[in-house]
């Protein structure tokens, strides 16, 4: 996909080292300047991973962090249409789920008795799911364990129960924290730009409208996560722009406790039929990631490594390009292992390990990255 962009921007290596310098040295890089990183084949991929992970050493040291949380996708009934996703049902599916009070109570249980400090709530968008839903779940889940984090909800489901409802996103959002939401994932990002979206997920949410949702999370003091799901459709200019918007409702807002890149997993899903039969390549991965640090600097200190899309062996790789920390436990997860996914779980055992063998030092964290440990 990048072919058209690679003869054109193409740079020299002495070029390619003033850029990064600059970075290095604190300058803020521009779109022009990202895409051009974003774009760079051969060795050049080794310069930028080098300069990464020296701002990453000097940014955060050489610990790794880890979460011990659980996921819950407490549906996959949703009315969403995205191509790349292959988690979600109609109503009258015959694999279609809700999960139960009692088995929410039950995995809520679970994860509290093994120690998790954060619960991550996501599902699908359900036609005939309004706010006292959401606020139910809450409720099931503040019960079972009050002292665990809650970080839930993304902006499509924001908006799903703003439409509803027919209320204002703030007005949502300050209920759900009264019942109990923490932390939310800024999760159905995708690309942040209108073409790409077209192609990938057309009846998803805008970007301007992830845009106001994210931004009214963070004037209520709701901190969100910001991710980027790469390898679809987009190309260099658009996935700088998609890192370049991020940056700007960090330097505003300052709400975002980490930057997750999500590489496509494309098996099962409808964009496989288009002819995209592969993930992007692990020097690709390495590169985003890479990017992705010497974009954000101290604005986002974090860049996760996602083990469930690059795999555990993966995700240490990209400790050294940028990366500092590795996710969480999650005990299972569903999403990804609906397009062709294997790993659904990690101890923190394995997660400590993984750290070690990667010649760093783990540390369990909280969802805001507090040090337990």
């Amino acid at each position: 996909m990048w072919t058209e962009y690679q003869t054109r921007l193409d740079i020299e290596t002495s070029e390619l080292r003033a850029l990064l310098s600059a970075a290095l040295a604190g300058d803020e890089l521009e779109v022009q300047d990202i895409t051009r990183l974003l774009s760079v084949r051969g060795s050049d991929v080794s310069i930028v991973i080098r300069a990464a992970d020296e701002l990453r050493e000097r940014l955060v040291g050489n610990i790794v962090t880890y979460v011990k949380n659980r996921n819950l996708n407490f549906t996959n009934i949703c009315t969403g249409s995205c191509r790349f996703c292959a988690f979600r049902r109609s109503l009258d599916a015959p694999d279609a789920y809700v999960l139960s009070e009692a088995q929410i109570r039950t995995k809520v249980r679970e994860a509290r008795d093994v120690g998790a400090t954060e619960v991550c709530v996501q599902g699908g968008l359900h036609p005939d799911f309004g706010l006292q839903d959401y606020i139910k779940l809450l409720h099931i889940i503040r019960e079972v364990a009050p002292q665990i984090h809650i970080h839930a909800f993304s902006p499509a489901e924001i908006d799903h129960i703003c439409k509803q409802e027919g209320m204002e996103v703030s007005e949502v959002l300050t209920e759900l924290r009264n019942a109990g939401l923490d932390s939310m994932p800024g999760t159905a990002a995708e690309i942040l730009v209108d073409r790409v979206r077209a192609l990938i997920c057309p009846e998803k949410i805008s970007a301007k409208r992830w845009i106001e949702i994210i931004r009214t999370a963070h004037e209520l003091g709701i901190p969100t996560t910001a991710t980027v799901l790469y390898g679809t459709v987009e190309r260099p200019p658009e996935l700088a722009q998609h890192l370049q918007i991020i940056r700007r409702i960090q330097r505003d807002t300052g709400g975002f406790t980490e930057f997750v890149p999500l590489a496509f997993i494309p098996f099962r899903t409808h964009l496989f039929a288009t002819g995209i039969h592969h993930p992007p390549s692990l020097s690709y991965s390495l590169l985003v990631h890479a990017v992705a640090r010497l974009v954000f600097a101290e604005l986002i200190p974090n860049i996760q490594a996602s083990w469930v899309k690059l795999g555990p062996d993966g995700a240490s790789l990209m400790l050294r390009a940028g990366a500092n920390d590795l996710g969480g436990t999650l005990m299972e997860e569903h999403i990804t292992r609906a397009t062709g996914g294997t790993r659904t779980s990690m101890s923190e055992s394995q997660l400590r390990h993984l750290i070690v063998r990667s010649g760093r030092i783990p540390k369990q964290r909280t969802t805001l990255y507090g040090i337990l440990d």
